[in-house]
């Protein structure tokens, strides 16, 4: 039985998010054939599928069940059954022995999301059930408006922050956040970066965030704060600037450092291909981690869709740099079997 099945057996509707490289729901139809095995996982994260998973009954209000699943991929990014049916029986299990869906436990390859992710993950839960925003969404849009003084963000939930930026296209909130970017201070700026990986900033936006980045990399930019802008225009709507910023991004000093090269690697990696990539691989060769963070990061990337012949055509290409040659070289021996 899977997960799908459980659930409509239950009488209950689900809801599957991902919550690897970015939060984002999961299409019905596409999950029911990734549990197939006819369909594999298209974004897998640490050879992994991450999964929040939402259930609740349409006529009994309140009575919901949520599971985080972090559930093995096999080398093609097929589902491991075994390891999904371990979770079916215990749920099953549990199930039987409450009669209710809301059953908790340390279910078989659970995880628990860290804070952040877990306020975004509620507000999108929410959204879903149609459940009104806690007390603090409309404390935050106004702390946004500026009607607060920019220095009073203490006052603000990690929740309110998470439902302005899970509700991006209610309310204005594009336009409120793009008004308020050049006068947030540090922590609620960082804060609402780590949502915005989840969302495609529009063009206000976008164009919001570049001018800020500009005036803190003026300012002498961390690894960090790099990073932390990367993943929030990953997925903006301009292709065009986006890419722009990662190229500006791998010419920075601070480019090296291996919690930026993670970022863009997890998050931007669907704009890596051609002069890219190959920049990015160069920077990668050079990073201040060495070998074995080049071999990880280079196989995390192998595993997304459309990425492996990305590689070995730019691989293939030549025209690298000594120091990538022979990362690359080393990386090909140790898959070989013969570390060079």
């Amino acid at each position: 039985m899977t997960i799908s099945e459980l659930v409509r057996q239950r009488g209950a509707n689900l809801c599957v998010f991902d919550m690897g490289r970015r939060i984002q729901p999961l299409e019905t139809r596409l999950f029911e054939d990734i549990e197939q095995q006819s369909f594999a996982y298209p974004s897998p994260y640490l050879k992994h599928a991450w999964l929040g998973l939402l259930s609740w009954h349409p006529d009994k209000p309140g009575d919901h069940a949520i599971w985080f699943l972090k559930l093995p991929l096999d080398e093609q990014n097929l589902l491991d059954v075994q390891a999904r049916d371990g979770f079916v029986n215990y749920i099953g299990r549990r199930l039987a022995a409450s009669g209710q869906d809301s059953a908790e436990g340390e279910a078989p390859f659970s995880f628990k999301p860290d804070a952040n992710r877990m306020a975004y993950f509620h507000a999108l839960a929410a959204r879903q059930l149609g459940a009104d925003n806690s007390r603090f969404y409309v404390t935050t849009r106004g702390y946004l408006a500026g009607d607060m003084g920019w220095d009073n963000w203490q006052q603000l939930g990690l929740q309110g922050l998470a439902e302005v930026v899970a509700n991006i296209n209610q309310d204005n909130n594009q336009q409120l956040l793009a008004r308020a970017m050049p006068y947030l201070p540090e922590v609620p700026l960082n804060v609402l970066l780590g949502f915005m990986e989840n969302i495609a900033p529009d063009q206000q936006l976008t164009s919001a965030l570049n001018d800020r980045l500009a005036a803190v990399i003026e300012q002498g930019a961390t690894a960090n704060v790099l990073a932390a802008f990367a993943r929030a225009l990953s997925h903006s709507e301009n292709l065009q600037q986006r890419q722009l910023l990662l190229a500006a991004i791998l010419r920075h000093p601070a480019a090296v450092q291996v919690e930026l090269l993670a970022a863009l690697s997890s998050r931007c990696w669907a704009d890596l291909a051609g002069d890219l990539l190959r920049d990015f691989l160069e920077v990668l060769a050079n990073n201040q981690g060495g070998e074995n963070v080049f071999n990880a990061l280079v196989a995390d990337l192998m595993t997304l869709p459309g990425m492996r012949q990305r590689m070995l055509d730019c691989f293939a290409a030549g025209q690298h740099s000594p120091k990538l040659d022979q990362a690359i070289t080393r990386m090909l021996g140790m898959v070989r079997g013969r570390p060079s």
